[in-house]
């Protein structure tokens, strides 16, 4: 007769005691990741600065917008260039604290170190502890995961967004307001979130049709300020950034100046100047407008696709799997290739065990792994290199989780 009462009493103990094993966990995996990326903005990164050039010009921006000077680069408007979240964020630091680093490579050290912090409780829903921990600690001691924490550039909090966006999405029963808002923020950031919407076909059935409804709300809502803006004062609404015929230009000029133990160094910067050059000779000046360069970028391309569709169609087949180790030096490419094989094969059987799983986990191996296909093979065309799929790692870290499964997926 005492027997039951026993065992539910040991096994509420049990509970609590995994529980408070998994807060352990997920602090001490939060509080590593934080001081491992605070330490490398402070003592390392200052060394080696030099080494990655002067960013995208998004503080540039911010630096304009904290002086009054308006949304521009070298007095020219940059709505057609960069989106308006980062910059914004960027001016706000700079107003408060002055044109320093430190309160913004804190903020994205922070932000880094909560991408882990969501990649261990997102993983720990399907997965066992061992699986949980190895995503989130690969995302703590990830290279480039820390390199962009020290950096002006968007990759730290877009990751953060788009780990969240997955964990909104990973469950049956999703919240269309939360979706639209993450996929809103993000089109705010990169035009690249446009890929995002590929995660949202698995959902796409007739009883799903209002929480759609409500994400393509929720995304508008937040786009509408800042189209209304530029159509008042450019004419256009700018909803995406103007490069994506620079882009395919650098593409291409990176794939066939690269090879599978060739690394990039410098080879965005001489693109670009490849691209002034080849835009010079038909009588297009360097102060050209921006949209006017992308778009003959974009004929360029194009037509050196046309004359060379067999070298095209390799060079992007290769680049699937170069994308993903693709660095400036020959020491980056190795070790982002050891550790990018490691993960993607672990991803493979994560998902596999997965799908074969209880049906809660069907969902989120269909919307992480839809997001790793895609943002693979549209940079295997459009800048090849780690950098442009390192958002996709912390996804692809919580799908290689699903090699330890537990059955907690079944709740």
């Amino acid at each position: 007769m005492q027997s039951r009462p026993i065992r539910n009493k040991r096994s509420a103990i049990r509970t609590i005691n995994d529980r408070g094993a998994e807060r352990r966990d997920l602090a001490l995996l939060v509080v590593t990741a934080f001081t491992v990326r605070v330490l490398f903005c402070v003592v390392i990164y200052p060394a080696v600065a030099a080494q990655f050039g002067p960013g995208d010009d998004y503080d540039v921006i911010a630096r304009n917008l904290a002086a009054g000077a308006g949304y521009v680069v070298d007095s020219v408007s940059a709505v057609a260039d960069r989106l308006p979240l980062y910059p914004a964020l960027l001016a706000v630091s700079f107003r408060l604290f002055g044109d320093v680093a430190w309160p913004w490579q804190l903020a994205q050290c922070l932000a880094g170190a909560a991408t882990c912090g969501v990649v261990f409780t997102l993983a720990r829903r399907y997965a066992d502890r061992r699986g949980a921990l190895a995503a989130g600690w690969l995302c703590a001691v990830h290279p480039t995961l820390i390199l962009y924490s020290a950096r002006p550039l968007t990759e730290t909090l877009y990751a953060f967004l788009l780990i969240l966006f997955v964990r909104a999405l990973a469950r049956p029963n999703w919240n269309g307001a939360a979706v639209g808002t993450l996929l809103g923020l993000q089109l705010l950031i990169k035009s690249t979130a446009v890929l995002d919407v590929g995660a949202l076909l698995p959902s796409l059935r007739p009883r799903r049709f209002g929480e759609v409804t409500l994400v393509i709300l929720c995304t508008v809502a937040l786009l509408a300020p800042w189209a209304v803006w530029n159509l008042a004062t450019t004419g256009r609404a700018h909803l995406l950034t103007a490069t994506d015929g620079r882009a395919l230009y650098d593409g291409l000029y990176i794939s066939r100046h690269v090879g599978w133990l060739t690394p990039a160094g410098d080879l965005n910067r001489d693109a670009e100047l490849a691209l002034r050059d080849e835009l010079a000779a038909v009588g297009v000046p360097p102060s050209a407008g921006v949209a006017q360069r992308d778009r003959l970028a974009g004929v360029l391309a194009r037509a050196w696709i046309d004359t060379h569709r067999a070298e095209a169609a390799r060079l992007w087949t290769r680049n699937l799997l170069l994308t993903w180790y693709l660095g400036r030096s020959r020491i980056s490419m190795l070790v982002h290739g050891v550790l990018h094989t490691l993960l993607l094969l672990a991803a493979a059987v994560g998902a596999v065990r997965l799908w074969r799983g209880p049906p809660a986990a069907r969902q989120l191996v269909a919307v992480a792994g839809l997001l790793v296909v895609i943002y693979t093979a549209f940079h295997a065309v459009v800048h090849p290199a780690v950098r442009y799929v390192l958002p996709v790692v912390p996804v692809a870290a919580v799908l290689a989780a699903g090699g330890f499964r537990s059955r907690r997926a079944s709740l």
